[in-house]
């Protein structure tokens, strides 16, 4: 009989040889440029074969729904900016155009003058789209001194098979250039902590990221108030005033675009669901990303004669996962098929009924809280990630790839993550591929 220890042992060091990981490195950025050409749409893997009219006529055949159809948005509102870049101010966002988003992506993209036609724009969002798992190495690197550095890029490519990563980069989506902003900034953050919070220039470039990716995707304003609390007690008083009194200071134009375009806030309102049932259902999302983390845990600690399932208990975090669950569910709502999560597409596809987001909700926000630092501002950023998206409007699991496995590995407790992927990463790797295999079978099925 196989010794399976053994073999998992001989996988682990498979995992970490370096020629491997540039391999399936090799092999992910393959399937992204496969699945460019091919133009597979992941973004509307339980939909029909319809067919996008706009991307027909531009020679372009592939599955409509998702960001497949806001393509058409992006570059329509790109091409108005090329041609007068004062349409920035004239076109009112939701009424003259459908996009809704701040439109720094498109304001770059539309100045590039060798920007010329659909096609060179997809390629380009491609190209600039594959330094987002680079950011993250250099980042995490940073976090993780201790870790082998196979076991950081092997974390970090993983990024180029996410099915949502993929769809943006193939479909010219802003999503993308946001992640990267976003993990500029928090690159530089990790460079401002490693100097024992002293070079405020790290402070002011790490800032100026986290803005722009705001004036890319809005939602992540949501960051800020996390970093003001996470600061407050890190520097001075009157450092912390000047750096307040920056952030404001770039919120400026934010907010007057904001007073052209009121839909950019007010038109998300809708009573797809509600404020409780959207925390269990962003919940749903988050425990789908954590799970290889809990289970690579166990596995890590197998020999560890003090270690067993007891310690993944703890008291004072179940019963707040259970009162917050209980609490939630009651007049649990999410109206209509479109988004919702991989676990709410489970949940109708085995019950016919939305309810299994509930239970697996639970377990979310028992491992947020599990894996959260013991500190006030991780707390914080839990709370802040569970209800960020409860405006009423759809919730799509978009709004969390790679956004939040980016967020966990980088301000999540270290010692524990540390426990989970210092020495086996197996399940972490296995499990994503299977999700991309799984979202790809399911999209050639048209299932």
């Amino acid at each position: 009989m196989i010794d399976m220890k053994f073999f998992f042992n001989i996988i682990d060091k498979i995992l970490i040889n370096r020629y491997f990981i540039w391999i399936f490195t090799t092999l992910f950025i393959t399937t992204l440029l496969l699945s460019f050409l091919l133009k597979i749409n992941l973004s509307n893997i339980l939909g029909t074969f319809a067919y996008n009219q706009y991307l027909l006529d531009q020679d372009i055949q592939t599955k409509a729904g998702g960001v497949v159809n806001d393509l058409a948005t992006h570059w329509k509102y790109i091409i108005s900016l090329k041609k007068d870049l004062n349409n920035l101010f004239i076109l009112s966002l939701g009424e003259d155009t459908n996009l809704i988003n701040y439109p720094l992506h498109h304001l770059i993209f539309s100045q590039f003058s060798f920007i010329n036609s659909l096609n060179v724009y997809l390629i380009t969002v491609l190209v600039i789209s594959l330094s987002l798992p680079l950011i993250l190495y250099f980042s995490l690197k940073k976090r993780f001194e201790n870790l082998d550095r196979s076991i950081i890029l092997t974390l970090s490519s993983l990024i180029l098979i996410f099915p949502v990563f993929q769809y943006s980069a193939i479909w010219g989506n802003n999503h993308n250039t946001a992640l990267i902003f976003f993990s500029f900034g928090i690159f530089y953050l990790n460079s401002f902590i490693k100097t024992n919070f002293k070079e405020n220039f790290k402070l002011v470039i790490s800032i100026i990221f986290f803005a722009l990716a705001c004036y890319t995707k809005q939602f992540y304003v949501f960051f800020f108030v996390y970093l003001l609390i996470f600061l407050i007690n890190k520097i001075s008083l009157k450092r912390f005033t000047y750096i307040l009194l920056f952030i404001i200071f770039c919120a400026i134009p934010g907010v007057y675009f904001l007073f052209l375009n009121p839909l950019l806030f007010f038109g998300v309102k809708q009573n797809i669901t509600n404020f409780n049932s959207a925390i269990l259902v962003s919940a749903s999302m988050i425990f789908f990303y954590l799970v290889p983390f809990v289970i690579q845990t166990i596995i890590n600690n197998d020999n560890n004669p003090k270690f067993n399932l007891y310690y993944l208990f703890d008291k004072k975090i179940f019963f707040i996962s259970l009162i917050v669950t209980f609490l939630c569910s009651i007049n649990f709502i999410y109206n209509g098929n479109v988004g919702g999560g991989i676990i709410l597409k489970i949940s109708y596809f085995l019950l016919n009924n939305p309810y299994l987001v509930i239970p697996i909700a639970f377990f979310g926000i028992y491992f947020i809280l599990y894996f959260s630092q013991n500190t006030i501002s991780n707390y914080i950023l839990v709370v802040l990630l569970l209800v960020t998206f409860s405006t009423g409007f759809y919730i799509f699991q978009k709004y969390f790839e790679p956004m939040f496995y980016i967020i966990f590995l980088n301000f999540f407790d270290k010692y524990k993550i540390s426990k989970s992927i210092r020495k086996s990463n197996y399940i972490i790797f296995f499990y994503f591929c299977i999700y991309y295999f799984a979202s790809n079978y399911i999209y050639f099925l048209g299932l």
